[in-house]
């Protein structure tokens, strides 16, 4: 009888090593490409929310400007939007303490989700907005100021704190 060749049947352990070592560094480049996804997404949100307030404030200026009752040059109007009514700073609407419970201000316009105001804002000219679940809250913020200089220099400034997302 003829003796047939040893057959292999499996690999060798350094084909084992080498299908380990590159599946190790594949893992390593994609974890470290999607580590910080929860905190790009929350940058987003934080862009997301900027663009929203922008546009809602522009929006409602304008609503303003072509309401006789409120003027854009007068420190304090109002004006209705959708059957509620909306107080304006300098033409923009307010930031915070329109009435007591916050009403009729940039609140109320706003489909605010995951952010939450700062609750004891004393000024109506501005309100920060904090996204909840961030890593520093303190410093993943929208601070929305109405500028309140002269009526010509009068304004409104958004700017959003993304540190700490």
């Amino acid at each position: 009888m003829k003796n047939k060749p040893y057959a292999q049947s499996g690999f060798t352990l350094v084909e084992m090593v080498v299908v380990i070592l590159i599946l190790s560094a594949l893992a390593i480049t994609a974890y470290a490409r999607i580590a910080h996804i929860d905190v790009q997404a929350r940058q987003a949100s934080l862009q997301s929310f900027k663009a929203t307030v922008v546009s809602v404030a522009t929006m409602a200026k304008g609503v303003c400007m072509s309401d006789p009752q409120c003027a854009s040059n007068q420190p304090t109007s109002s004006a209705a939007i959708e059957g509620n009514t909306i107080y304006f700073s300098h033409g923009y609407p307010m930031g915070w303490r329109g009435n007591e419970d916050g009403t009729g201000t940039l609140q109320q316009l706003l489909e605010v989700g995951n952010f939450s105001v700062q609750p004891s804002l004393s000024d109506t000219n501005r309100a920060i907005y904090y996204l909840q679940g961030a890593r520093d809250a303190s410093h993943c913020k929208l601070e929305y100021t109405i500028s309140t200089g002269a009526a010509s220099s009068s304004g409104l400034t958004v700017s959003i704190d993304n540190s700490g997302c």
